[in-house]
């Protein structure tokens, strides 16, 4: 007797034995159908592939197209278009300086404000929290990061903007005696109320991620340091933030990332002056904020200028996400519940262990057999109750960690506050859903203008969002197939690296990206419906990629193995057995990604357009949500349209929480899929 063969796992490509083929004119039938499965077989994998290298080369379309439109600006002025500090359009004069400088201030001050009360959040909710308190308002954290930057910025300018020009600044010029940072005059829209609002939109991002890499740190850890004396805060400080620092750091990353790239926050709030700014009370521009505010009106020459802005704008958002996603790969690729049960002892953990015990970290160590791990047993009977000062800095530290939580769900509360006393009462008429926008109307005299409506911004986000999904969904469900299923290579990872580098561009660029593209191709359908939901569609696909390849991968293998043994082919155990039992993860994912372009503005202004008329065409503007938010609400003066501004903010507003908060709870909720596979 032979040696038995091993069978290989997850190809059925052999055909099957010769005493399953019926003879006579059955076998060419079986061979014809087999060979049309291997074709199919082989046609899936190319299509796959094909998706998942398309996501990347856009980023490199992007980068391509920007350099070609820009080349003009380059290589007229040169290193000095980097430190020039005009833009003068009339004399052909363009320097970068001010906008460069305006995007590094309000990035990193913006970082410096946000991080402290993120990580107070995640330490809260991921170390402190009760239980029946953790999961509700880490969902309620999670919405925050749902509110479109449109929203925020209207709110921001109409809100924060008059507080902060009228309260705070005056109140830091007092006190510093107007010099240093806080010299000049307080506006109220300067680089300090950019920044303050940057930090309100980048809080739940840091927050997030910062709070899965603490939850990643093995309990053990946490009870170890517990065991030697430690307090609850202690134990976080010496056993928990130490090897979560690297995802820590990457989240930090990730937050800068998005306030760098950010466009409607700062075009509503920074005072939008091309200067280099003095102090933080200083109107400025920032790269983002002097693209979307100037490119529909620029001179050729100008245009060029731009271009080579948003050059520099996609170089350092990419080497920002390249860092943070390489940090979060590490930290992924290196947690200790990788390495083991017990990690090794930080010089933290020694030294409380010998300040505990009384003894020398040797002496404890001898407890776990000389090997240097934890020796829990021993050191549990040595250790002593911590002080007064201790547990007093414990019970600091917990309520600091709280207050860093209402503090960053305060915004959330103001903003739906805000809406609904604002536009609650244009949305109680049902005509406010299907009429168009009135005539722009200032009240005088104790007259009153006439509200109209938001049914076409109603029709055509819809539409967008229709035409979006109809393109992103197959190409990320493809794109992520491949990386899930046939990309667990050097090729699949990189093309997975990318993917998520890809999601963190600025959708300003996206805009940009479609606006020359069909410039160049189909000047036609430049401003469209076409054109708008082809730009959603970018900025959608590597996030269904990104869900659709982490549900993939969360498919228990012994499933393919089954499917494999019955002699499914690849492709029909994807489809059949894999993506099935996934269906519910990649559904929510969808539907966030969604929910995500519904509030999308910069990638509107410049493809859509907007109209206040009902649909013309697929080749026509088109009206949405967040573009009528944008020119009706911050660009107009006109109180009516500043009414219905505000019912449009409310409806949106209302629409993408309550999306965003069914899918996370399904998310959350237990999964019987895999169960009914």
């Amino acid at each position: 007797m032979g040696p038995r063969t091993r069978p290989r796992a997850l190809t059925a490509t052999a055909p099957e034995p010769e005493l399953s083929v019926p003879p006579f004119r059955s076998k060419p039938r079986f061979e014809q159908r087999l060979r049309l499965l291997r074709a199919l077989g082989t046609g899936f994998h190319a299509a796959s592939l094909t998706a998942a290298a398309g996501v990347v080369a856009v980023l490199g379309a992007i980068a391509l197209l920007l350099a070609v439109r820009s080349q003009e600006a380059f290589s007229r002025f040169g290193p000095r278009f980097l430190s020039g500090t005009l833009w003068d359009p009339v004399h052909g004069v363009y320097g970068a300086l001010p906008a460069i400088v305006g995007t590094a201030l309000t990035s990193l001050l913006a970082l410096a404000l946000a991080v402290p009360v993120a990580l107070g959040v995640a330490i809260f909710l991921s170390e402190f929290a009760p239980r029946w308190l953790r999961e509700p308002v880490a969902i309620a954290v999670d919405l925050s990061a749902a509110i479109p930057s449109v929203v925020l910025g209207f709110w921001a300018f109409l809100v924060v903007g008059p507080i902060m020009g009228h309260t705070v600044e005056p109140t830091l010029a007092a006190f510093t005696g107007g010099t240093g940072p806080f010299a000049g005059t307080p506006t109220g829209y300067d680089v300090l109320t950019a920044s303050v609002v940057l930090a309100i939109m980048i809080v739940p991002t840091i927050a997030a991620i910062s709070r899965a890499s603490l939850s990643a740190v093995p309990r053990v850890q946490r009870e170890a340091a517990l065991t030697l004396g430690a307090t609850g805060w202690e134990a976080t400080r010496t056993a928990v933030l130490g090897p979560a620092r690297l995802g820590i750091a990457g989240a930090v990353l990730l937050g800068l990332g998005r306030a760098a790239g950010e466009t409607m926050v700062v075009a509503m709030t920074i005072g939008n002056i091309y200067q280099v700014p003095t102090s933080l009370f200083s109107p400025g521009q920032s790269i983002a904020s002097e693209i979307i505010g100037h490119l529909e009106s620029a001179l050729p020459g100008e245009q060029s200028g731009l271009f080579a802005l948003g050059l520099l704008l996609l170089a350092i958002t990419i080497l920002i996400n390249v860092g943070a996603r390489a940090l979060i790969w590490n930290f992924s690729s290196t947690t200790p519940a990788r390495r083991g049960p017990v990690g090794r002892r930080t010089a933290a953990l020694r030294a409380l262990e010998e300040r505990s015990t009384g003894s020398p970290p040797a002496a404890a160590s001898a407890g776990a057999g000389g090997t240097g791990e934890l020796g829990v047993s021993t050191v549990r009977r040595g250790a002593a109750r911590p002080g007064a000062a201790r547990r007093w800095k414990h019970r600091t530290m917990v309520a600091v960690a709280g207050l860093a939580t209402i503090l960053a769900l305060v915004p959330l509360v103001a903003i739906v506050g805000t809406a609904f006393v604002q536009g609650g009462g244009a949305v109680i008429h049902p005509g406010f859903y299907t009429r168009e926008l009135p005539a722009a109307c200032n009240p005088t005299g104790g007259s009153r203008c006439p509200l109209g409506g938001i049914g076409p911004a109603i029709q055509g986000t819809i539409l967008l969002l229709a035409i979006a999904a109809a393109v992103a969904i197959p190409v990320g469900l493809l794109a992520g197939i491949y990386l899930a299923e046939y990309g667990r290579n050097r090729l699949g990872r990189v093309l997975s690296f990318f993917t998520e580098v890809m999601a963190g561009i600025p959708s300003v660029l996206i805009g940009v990206f479609v606006f020359l593209l069909l410039i160049a191709t189909d000047p036609t359908v430049t401003y469209s419906a076409l054109s708008g939901g082809f730009a959603l569609s970018i900025l959608v696909i590597p996030i269904v990629t990104r869900v659709t390849e982490d549900a993939l991968r969360a498919v228990p293998v012994h499933e393919r193995e089954a499917a494999a043994a019955l002699g499914y082919p690849k492709h029909r155990i994807t489809l059949r057995v894999v993506v099935r039992s996934a269906r519910t993860g990649i559904v929510v994912g969808i539907l966030l990604a969604l929910a995500r372009a519904g509030g999308e503005t910069a990638a509107l202004v410049y493809t859509a357009f907007g109209s206040p008329f009902f649909l013309q065409g697929l080749d026509q503007p088109v009206a949405s949500l967040p573009v009528l938010i944008y020119k009706y609400g911050f660009v107009s003066q006109y109180a009516n349209w500043s009414a219905d501004a505000w019912g449009a903010t409310l409806i949106l507003l209302v629409i993408l929480l309550l999306l965003s908060l069914a899918t996370r709870l399904a998310a959350r909720a237990p999964s019987t899929d895999q169960g009914n596979a």
